[in-house]
């Protein structure tokens, strides 16, 4: 496989182009040097990747795990038990568009499994990435710089039971309340937390993986997005242990997106440096181009990007040994204001 070029276009967006404007798009796109598209949903237009497909352009789709933000979180009010519980023993509050799902409900997880099976089934995908697949963390906001301590969760008691069941750890009788159970797992037992964390999500990426495979053994690639946050981070606030994971797909993600944390471009080398410590294989960075749009979703997508930010972005992440290409984010704004020119500028550069 070649060096993959990809633009990440948000379902609400293609869903509604006729063929002519998916067929445009798409050869947009490929003057640009775009070589594969890339989105997330549950359900996909056989017509739009085979014109992609027609094209040369491979079609990767994804799904999302823990999380539920696309149906206006509807399933936590079906399943209140699935709402992150955070240490102070209240549910994680809604930030933005995002809460979260705890991921340690294996009846719910088995859905998940299902949905992501019939997708592959369907479709003519190229790959599916897993997405949120993570404890929940808004880290666009809770990972800027500067900023505090993100919270942990979930600690509501099913999710307390299986940690005492994975781990042995009995927790004191005289402990009250969710807050001072939390508590008292973070102090004397934080360790023991985050390799619990790390078990769920390494575990529920193998069962998807097995399940997968069984259907499209050798053609489909599998992949994993994850915050950008140090190893550490991911560890204790995500419950992604890369060094595990990254046995079991063929590709790992990085959202290495500087505007909406408020870093600067160098930030996305030392990203992908020190992901790559813990990955076997090349990694698929996926970068930001603007920030425009994220008004438009009602969320801070950090400060405009000027053309020569978005250009050096580029180039800083092609002249990396530890990738494999990159993703632009999103494939809509490299249709304006010259940002698709750049990208070919930087590709076309020795």
């Amino acid at each position: 496989m070649g060096r993959i070029v990809g633009a990440f276009i948000f379902p609400d967006v293609w869903q509604q182009w006729t063929e002519d404007e998916a067929k445009h798009q798409l050869d947009n796109l490929a003057g640009f040097g775009v070589n594969a598209l890339f989105t997330e949903s549950d359900t996909y237009r056989d017509d739009l990747i085979e014109w992609a497909h027609q094209r040369g352009f491979q079609f990767f789709g994804a799904i999302a795990c823990f999380s539920d933000h696309a149906n206006g979180h509807q399933l936590l009010g079906q399943r209140p038990e699935l709402w992150p519980v955070e240490a102070s023993g209240r549910r994680r509050p809604q930030m933005e568009w995002y809460i979260g799902v705890t991921p340690t409900f294996d009846d719910h997880n088995q859905l998940i499994l299902k949905r992501a099976q019939h997708v592959v089934e369907t479709y003519s995908l190229d790959g599916l990435f897993l997405d949120f697949i993570r404890w929940p963390i808004h880290w666009e906001l809770e990972a800027r710089a500067g900023g505090p301590t993100p919270s942990q969760s979930s600690f509501d008691p099913h999710t307390q039971q299986r940690f005492q069941e994975a781990t042995g750890i009995q927790l004191p009788g005289k402990l009250a309340g969710i807050a001072d159970r939390a508590r008292w797992i973070l102090n004397h037992h934080s360790g023991q937390w985050r390799d619990f964390k790390c078990s769920v999500i390494t575990d529920f990426v193998g069962q998807m993986v097995t399940r997968l495979r069984a259907v499209r053994e050798d053609d489909l690639m599998l992949g994993l997005y994850v915050p950008p946050l140090s190893c550490d981070g991911l560890e204790s606030w995500a419950g992604q242990r890369l060094s595990d994971l990254s046995s079991l797909v063929d590709v790992i993600s990085p959202m290495a997106y500087h505007a909406i944390l408020h870093r600067s471009p160098p930030w996305v080398g030392e990203v992908i440096a020190e992901v790559s410590t813990q990955v076997s294989h090349p990694l698929l960075p996926v970068v930001q181009v603007d920030s425009e749009e994220g008004k438009e979703a009602g969320a801070d997508w950090g400060p405009p990007i000027p053309l020569e930010e978005w250009e050096s972005v580029v180039r800083l992440v092609l002249e990396s040994p530890d990738v494999s290409g990159l993703v632009a984010f999103t494939g809509t704004a490299l249709l304006s204001e010259g940002r698709g020119e750049r990208l070919l500028k930087s590709l076309k550069q020795p």
